[in-house]
């Protein structure tokens, strides 16, 4: 029996971090209310913090930036481009031209299963169809942020913090998922997205719960 090296996990010790992340969002509590968080500290601050407050929409990054990590720099480069541009999109045409894109229960858990379940199958697509599901679920999640927005005449200020968070929340995840080469390093990123895509199918069967 050879011994174990330690170069072994040496690896490892990069994954604590964002895992540890990923675990205690998930303990936190969150409300379904329409609105955005105050942070005290001006708009773009109020629209970082309800970015990475709000558990539906950083899982969602997470899955998709780390998915496009796994598939190469080709795939994290575009989804990089796409996803922030998309987000602020869908942003802006909630906020100034349409009304009545407010988020719901179903759709949040369909984009919660649905980029979950891509990290955690990992197929091997091409970078320009990894960009365009991203830029859907993007377009989506920033509409309803929008919708918020709208809702609690909040200032477009915060727009701007927020795709800025998930623009750094989507280097930083996909930088990383791009550096990890050692499988079971990998299969552990997959099996986060196996927890997001369980979070997204316990909202839908919430949502189409039979009621009494």
């Amino acid at each position: 029996m050879q011994p174990t090296s330690p170069h072994r996990f040496a690896g490892w010790r990069s994954l604590i971090a964002p895992v540890a992340a990923v675990i205690v969002v998930i303990a936190i509590p969150s409300t379904a209310e329409a609105h955005l968080v105050t942070s005290g500290a001006g708009p773009f601050f109020d629209g970082v913090a309800h970015f990475f407050v709000s558990m539906d929409d950083l899982l969602v990054v997470v899955a998709l930036a780390l998915f496009s990590g796994l598939l190469g720099k080709p795939a994290a480069r575009w989804v990089l481009l796409t996803l922030p541009a998309a987000w602020f999109v869908g942003l802006v045409l909630s906020v100034f031209f349409a009304a009545g894109m407010e988020d719901c229960l179903w759709a949040t858990g369909a984009t919660l299963l649905g980029s979950g379940l891509l990290l955690s199958c990992n197929p091997n697509l091409p970078p320009w169809s990894i960009a365009t599901i991203a830029g859907v679920i993007s377009l989506l999640h920033g509409s309803w942020n929008g919708a918020a927005m709208r809702a609690t005449e909040t200032s477009a200020i915060a727009s701007i913090g927020i795709v800025s968070a998930a623009s750094v929340a989507t280097l930083l995840l996909s930088a990383t998922a791009v550096s990890i080469h050692v499988a079971w390093h990998r299969i552990a990123l997959r099996v986060i997205g196996s927890w997001i895509a369980a979070f997204g199918l316990l909202a839908l069967a919430w949502h189409f719960r039979p009621v009494a």
